[in-house]
């Protein structure tokens, strides 16, 4: 029993950081904020000559193709992308579909670690608050090493990364022109940057929000039972 409460424990507080990580990419996703301020930062309508607001659009029917709310990933008036930017759009959607499923399960198994050890361990829920910390320093430290990595050499963490999750350019076919390609103009490796250094940002201060309270709220009941 003492094993499968230490694994326990230690699969909540890997929880922690993989919720933390995956509810940000989802609500990157699904933010139109996240969309325009690409298009806008990097002329995006000058250098495709598609005007700002079907520009609106294509991100609106991306967003919905991403959740499975539609079939196609390009509006009927304007047929953007080639076949193989298809493939690899279906592959993005794939993604962004596992990472929220990935989200709900880190959620749920938090959730039910949460409600058994407090039935089980009735007044020790400052345990509990420890599991959080500790869940929350892990994802500082993810944060610092890729912050790291990233600063040295930002081009080649996006490469590894589109290696690791979608295999050899061969078989998916990642790897686009900018002079005959319009997925990405729409999005180019810029912008990627800035949004994977945002992303870092809002992890970190949901990580550090989450921790003062898990650190705050423990210390104010034992200043208030001493």
């Amino acid at each position: 029993m003492k094993i499968i409460r230490i694994v326990a424990y230690c699969l909540f507080v890997v929880c922690v950081p993989v919720l933390l990580f995956t509810s940000t990419v989802r609500l990157g996703v699904n933010s139109m904020y996240t969309y325009e301020y690409g298009f806008d930062k990097y002329g995006v309508s000058d250098a495709t000559n598609i005007d700002r607001a079907q520009l609106s659009e294509v991100a609106i029917r991306l967003v919905d193709y991403f959740n499975s709310k539609t079939e196609k990933p390009q509006i009927e008036e304007l047929e953007l992308f080639q076949e193989h930017e298809l493939v690899h759009l279906k592959d993005v959607r794939e993604l962004f579909q596992l990472d929220y499923r990935i989200q709900m399960l880190s959620l749920a198994c938090i959730v039910v670690y949460a409600l058994l050890f407090l039935l089980r361990r009735k007044g020790h829920w400052q345990d509990l608050a420890k599991g959080i910390r500790l869940g929350c320093a892990l994802t500082l430290i993810l944060i610092a090493m890729l912050s790291i990595a990233s600063v040295f050499s930002f081009d080649q963490v996006f490469i590894r990364f589109h290696y690791l999750v979608f295999g050899d350019p061969s078989h998916s076919p990642w790897i686009l022109d900018p002079n005959r390609d319009y997925l990405i103009r729409l999005f180019p490796p810029p912008f990627w940057q800035d949004i994977a250094m945002f992303g870092g940002m809002a992890i970190a201060a949901e990580t550090v929000l989450l921790g003062g309270v898990a650190w705050g709220v423990p210390f104010i009941y034992q200043r208030r039972t001493c």
